[in-house]
């Protein structure tokens, strides 16, 4: 079954010390369509747009009777009212309360579905809802992905960047299934140090862009004036999740992210530019939990970790939903129920027999797999520099986490720990 996943990320000058992301691993059972023939006639995306709009409305008002009204059979059933606060949760977490939609727009149109954007317009930051729309006129599939303008729409020009550093392009994995990706390097002959930036959970491109932040882009460009090189590449659940697909319920974070970082530490040995005995390894939030597994099996001669997690993702979305609420001092109803929700789904998931719940839509795999593992301790058993970094001011990834860290990697070890905090303005 295909599972999309939803990403929020942190907005605007807080986006590399908020970055966690925990609350962007979803993937919402029965969100993704499967595939017919036949595709659909003009008058039929125009009212499929009519369609793809209104549902985005609904979800944004957390109406859940007109959402699922609008869904298939499968997609109705995974609308649950809980289901719709969780997605809310995530949009607010990252561009703040969500202030209007724009109209929606023809993506693409194949296979007997079209598929529609709607910019989230929020308080701080722009999202998109992808809504896909079935021949019948149904909703059958949403994701939450980082905006892109619809066409013929001019928005603010990029600024004048400078002069960009060298690059090259690459592709990453299994040739049937390879992932695009960027070499990024310094001035000179090399041969380079190099790391390896992976990604943290949920779909990302290799530059990690929300809402015209470029966190990966930004890391790559600024080590590379200090002589280190970067590869960085689109996630498989991003360019190809198709091939996470034919994994169905036994997916695990092995196939969505740890082996292409493992072909890209392999890729890099073999390139004329690298320094084959300085290939590192960063993992961001999702990726620097798995940091450890992907430097033990690639062999990485260090590892970075940028605010890494720690700890069972089903706790930790509840701390963040609640964080969120209490920020601005005053609790609403809606945040009441919503904390409620989140509590109830955290205990129906752990009441659970072994091996069989389920949070937020993932497999319950998934998650076994994800609890099955120590990070810290992972990191502690490998005999490399370990780099750890925390924002002290991120409430996704918290400093319990940093605290985690620190325990497992003591000075004995001499791993380089460093925490940052920013001002408020």
């Amino acid at each position: 079954m295909a599972r999309p996943l939803i990403q929020p990320r942190c907005n605007g000058a807080r986006a590399l010390l908020c970055a966690g992301a925990w609350l962007a691993v979803m993937g919402f059972a029965g969100l993704a369509p499967a595939q017919v023939n036949s595709a659909p006639a003009a008058a039929t995306q125009t009212a499929a747009a009519t369609t793809a709009q209104s549902f985005a409305n609904a979800v944004v008002a957390r109406d859940g009777a007109a959402a699922r009204a609008l869904g298939d059979a499968k997609l109705a059933a995974a609308m649950t009212d809980a289901t719709i606060s969780q997605i809310m949760a995530a949009v607010t977490a990252q561009v703040g309360a969500v202030t209007g939609t724009d109209a929606a727009w023809l993506e693409t149109a194949e296979s007997g579905f079209t598929h529609h954007r709607v910019a989230l317009r929020g308080e701080k930051g722009i999202l998109d809802f992808q809504v896909v729309v079935d021949g019948s006129g149904h909703v059958a599939g949403l994701w939450l992905k980082p905006h892109q303008a619809a066409p013929g729409k001019v928005e603010a020009p990029a600024k004048d960047e400078g002069p960009q550093p060298r690059q090259v392009e690459v592709s990453v994995g299994p040739a049937d299934s390879a992932l695009p990706g960027t070499l990024t390097l310094p001035d000179g002959d090399g041969p380079f140090p190099v790391v390896v930036l992976v990604h943290g959970s949920g779909p990302s491109d290799r530059d990690g862009n929300v809402s015209g932040n470029r966190p990966y882009r930004d890391i790559a460009h600024g080590l590379a004036t200090k002589g280190v090189a970067t590869l960085r590449y689109d996630k498989r659940s991003f360019a190809n999740p198709g091939s996470l697909m034919a994994h169905g319920a036994a997916m695990t974070v092995q196939h969505e992210s740890i082996d292409d970082a493992v072909a890209a530490v392999a890729l890099l040995r073999t390139r004329p530019e690298i320094d084959p005995a300085r290939v590192y390894v960063l993992g961001h939030s999702l990726g620097g939990m798995v940091a450890p597994r992907i430097a033990g099996q690639a062999k990485a001669d260090g590892m970075i970790i940028l605010a890494g997690a720690t700890r069972p993702l089903p706790e930790v979305v509840l701390e963040q939903v609640r964080y969120i609420a209490a920020v601005d001092d005053v609790l609403t109803m809606d945040e009441v129920i919503e904390n409620e929700r989140m509590a109830e789904s955290v205990k129906r998931y752990r009441e659970a027999p072994a091996g069989t719940g389920t949070f937020m839509g993932l497999p319950a795999g998934y998650l076994a797999d994800l609890e099955a593992h120590d990070a810290p301790a992972e990191a502690a058993a490998l005999d490399i520099p370990v780099l750890v970094l925390q924002g002290a001011r991120d409430y996704q990834v918290t400093m319990e986490d940093l605290r985690r860290w620190q325990a497992a990697l003591p000075p004995a070890r001499a791993p380089v720990i460093r925490c940052t905090a920013t001002s408020t303005t």
